[in-house]
């Protein structure tokens, strides 16, 4: 009888793939085995700062080439990496400075690019500020929204605000830069009056801190905070003690 040849014998084209892999967001003992793994196996790292990526992969005892795919650049970069993936036949690691890539950080248009193109797509996962802020609050967080980074003037932050509770979603995830949570936090003062806040900052480092409490509560212990202009900040807003807003 004839026999086919073997398969083995034919070309085969192996898709690259892009690794989406979250890194700590401060506490670099939350690397998992699965990230030095992936940044074993990659070719390239994507990196929002390729410095961070560059204090990451010494951490680990490896070293890999890194280009930056940042907030200013990824739009026009993201095409770069991916025909360059396919070219070089590459697997790619996309990192952020902190946390889950393209969750109020870069990453997703060239997440985006590479569904396009037909490469594969495998998220490595990891630490969340936004997870770890919650599981820390208390809040009841079966349901929630998370909208980032909010809007810095006072007039669009109140009507951001105003609509979020309008969205009638009972728990609210945002960050902030420390020179403006105390502006923040007043104004959700003034326009969700009687809310409860668990404000995280510096989660997971030396000096983590998390401050629960009505919004008038939390906002007159950051006031009295000497230092509530250092670290990062990932508010937990919690709207279910607020009465049901009246029907126009």
């Amino acid at each position: 009888a004839n026999c086919a040849r073997p398969s083995a014998e034919r070309p085969v084209t192996v898709m690259p793939t892009l690794y989406v892999v979250a890194t700590p967001i401060g506490n670099l003992s939350d690397l998992s085995p699965r990230v030095r793994e992936t940044l074993e196996r990659v070719d390239l790292v994507a990196a929002e700062d390729t410095r961070m990526a560059m204090k990451l992969l010494n951490h680990l005892g490896l070293s890999r080439p890194a280009v930056s795919c940042h907030r200013h650049n990824e739009e026009s970069r993201a095409s770069v990496i991916i025909e360059r993936m396919i070219a070089e036949n590459i697997d790619v690691a996309l990192t952020c400075d902190a946390g889950t890539p393209a969750i109020s950080d870069p990453g997703n248009r060239l997440v985006d690019a590479a569904w396009r193109a037909g490469i594969r797509v495998v998220p490595v996962c990891g630490p969340s500020a936004t997870v770890t802020a919650l599981s820390a609050s208390g809040f009841d967080a079966r349901e929630f929204a998370f909208y980032g980074f909010l809007p810095r003037e006072k007039k669009p932050l109140i009507e951001k605000l105003e609509a979020i509770r309008a969205g009638g979603v009972p728990i609210a995830v945002v960050y902030e830069s420390p020179h403006r949570v105390v502006n923040l936090i007043e104004a959700i003062d003034r326009t969700l009056p009687g809310c409860n806040l668990a404000v995280c900052c510096d989660l997971t480092k030396l000096y983590e801190a998390i401050y629960r409490g009505t919004s008038a509560e939390v906002l007159e212990k950051m006031r009295a905070n000497p230092n509530v202009e250092k670290g990062e900040y990932c508010l937990v807003i919690d709207l279910s003690p607020l009465p049901p807003l009246e029907k126009k």
